[in-house]
């Protein structure tokens, strides 16, 4: 007689971000993750990437670098060499700023639009299988879930099987979509009170100077909040967070 044996998965739900409710449904190399019922299959780390090391800015790296560090700026990011004396004015808002430095790795010098495995934060500090999304995962995790915030971040529902997923606002800070590259304040300090952001790198690059990421803000205009966003491109020496995704 053939037995027919149930395999019961059980969801754990555990609480972060000042009480807020988000699901566990196994782990990978020591990792928490989320199975949001994706239709690639695709596994959801339940939180961002850290170092081993303290530093002010917790978790927050430039794209293709595997170290956290305090100051984000062309001046400091590991793929790019200066080649003017020329003071630069703040690289997000002035684009002619991408004639006083040249990229060393990825885009134009080299073809490379993907991250290589070494330049990779996640599988450099958690180790394969663990590794940065895709632009198209980034969109497919956007797409498949219903979004709403909750103290110290946004929440993710997935429409599949309505488990969730807690995207801390960047660096912890309800205030801080990330880091300016030349004057080290929040790109958006004016719209403090009206705008929070989630930002998260993917491993591909969308253009010659900037790289794609998810971007989930939380906009208050007057009746409420507004939760909403998708894949942008930004600057890639920018300090944004990363969220691992595996198999």
């Amino acid at each position: 007689m053939k037995r027919i044996v149930n395999i019961l998965i059980i969801l754990v739900m555990t609480m972060d971000m000042e009480g807020a409710v988000h699901t566990v449904s196994g782990q990978i190399n020591g990792h928490d993750y989320v199975d949001l019922g994706l239709p690639s299959g695709l596994k959801w780390a339940t939180s961002n990437l850290q170092d081993t090391r303290p530093y002010p800015m917790d978790g927050i790296f430039a794209w293709g670098e595997t170290e956290m560090k305090s100051f984000f700026d062309c001046f400091c990011y590991k793929w790019c060499i200066r080649n003017s004396e020329e003071e630069p004015t703040p690289f997000s808002s002035e684009a002619s700023n991408t004639d006083l430095f040249q990229l060393t790795k990825y885009g134009k010098i080299d073809g490379k639009t993907k991250l290589e495995a070494a330049d990779d934060a996640a599988m450099a500090l958690w180790g394969l299988p663990w590794r940065m999304p895709t632009v198209d995962e980034l969109q497919e995790l956007y797409d498949n879930c219903r979004w709403e915030e909750v103290p110290g971040g946004i929440m993710g529902t997935s429409k599949l099987n309505g488990a969730t997923i807690l995207l801390p606002f960047l660096n912890g800070s309800e205030n801080c979509p990330y880091v300016d590259s030349i004057t080290d304040i929040t790109m958006t300090i004016e719209y403090a009170d009206l705008v929070r952001f989630v930002s998260l790198w993917s491993s591909t690059a969308s253009k010659e100077w900037e790289a794609s990421s998810l971007e989930i803000s939380c906009l208050y205009d007057g009746e409420g909040a507004h939760v909403g966003g998708g894949v942008a491109s930004e600057p890639r020496f920018l300090g944004i967070n990363i969220r691992a995704v595996s198999r």
